[in-house]
């Protein structure tokens, strides 16, 4: 090999080392031990760990619905998420990136939720749905409409979606500035040439903005995969998972069976396939969103 090759070789194995190491260490060891774990029926309070190989896996698949329930869920979350998070912030990106005046105000507006804990998210909006005194029953009251109050997290035709209507405030801001910032990179000349040829503001949105920010769209998808795949901390803190399992999700699942019933192999089996599960869904996103680039 060459000196100068030699030399520059060694240059991205010196520069690259420190965080190699540290990625092995903080995400290829524990997952290494994820795996190991799982193949362990142990209740992670005393060394006594009883190999049962894939036992906890089969279990899982095809002993326990309330995993296939939680599964559902996790998917409705995204199902949903991905029909209002999406469309509605490429509409709001696309107005803000117009320069309408009070555009970083509105901007603020929506981005406020985002530096809020998600504690205190889940708290201010558990006392909205509140049976008694939530502003949401006293709204439809003061509108003549209070036979439609309910206990919204009580019931479980309700419980669900008001979650993720909480989850949908919370994140939607996020997602707003992501591709606001990529409609702001876009070069104003390629709307005044649009506009020369007679597009519309649709078709400008259309086949200028759109095709422009897809990788970035992309990336906003594989977000929106990861934040409801992996919910937790909002279905807790408002529900617990109830009423009887029906706000349920894979990570409130794992949480129950490892601090509530100190199942520790079991739920990290669980924590594993939620792993595989979002790696997989990922994956097929990117491959499904891929597309060839076009030279403007």
């Amino acid at each position: 090999m060459p000196p100068i090759k030699r030399d520059r070789v060694t240059a991205i194995v010196i520069f690259l080392a420190p965080g190699l190491v540290l990625y092995c260490i903080f995400f290829i060891l524990p997952m290494a031990q994820a795996f190991y774990v799982a193949l362990f029926r142990w209740r992670g309070v005393s060394m006594d760990k009883v190999f049962v190989g894939f036992e906890n896996f089969r279990k899982l698949f095809t002993g326990d619905p309330i995993f296939w329930q939680c599964l559902c869920h996790n998917l409705e979350f995204l199902g949903v998420s991905f029909v209002v998070v999406i469309p509605l912030a490429l509409f709001f990106a696309n107005a803000l990136s117009s320069r309408i005046r009070g555009a970083g105000i509105y901007r603020g507006i929506f981005l406020f939720p985002n530096v809020i804990s998600v504690v205190a998210v889940a708290a201010l909006w558990s006392f909205v749905y509140h049976p008694t005194f939530g502003i949401l029953n006293s709204l439809l009251k003061a509108l003549g409409l209070g036979h439609l109050a309910t206990g919204w997290l009580g019931e479980p035709r309700y419980a669900l979606l008001c979650v993720i209507a909480t989850s949908i405030w919370y994140s939607l801001g996020f997602y707003i500035v992501l591709l606001l910032a990529g409609i702001r990179s876009i070069p104003t000349s390629y709307y005044e040439a649009s506009a020369l040829d007679g597009a519309t503001p649709w078709q400008s949105f259309r086949y200028v903005t759109i095709p422009l920010v897809w990788e970035i769209l992309k990336i906003a998808v594989i977000y929106l995969i990861i934040h409801t795949l992996n919910i937790f901390g909002l279905v807790w803190v408002m529900t617990e998972g109830g009423p009887s399992y029906h706000t349920e999700t894979l990570l409130t699942y794992l949480y129950r069976q490892a601090f509530v019933q100190s199942n520790f192999g079991y739920a990290t089996a669980l924590g594993v396939v939620v792993f595989v599960i979002i790696l997989g869904v990922s994956l097929v996103a990117g491959r499904l969103m891929r597309r060839e680039v076009v030279e403007y």
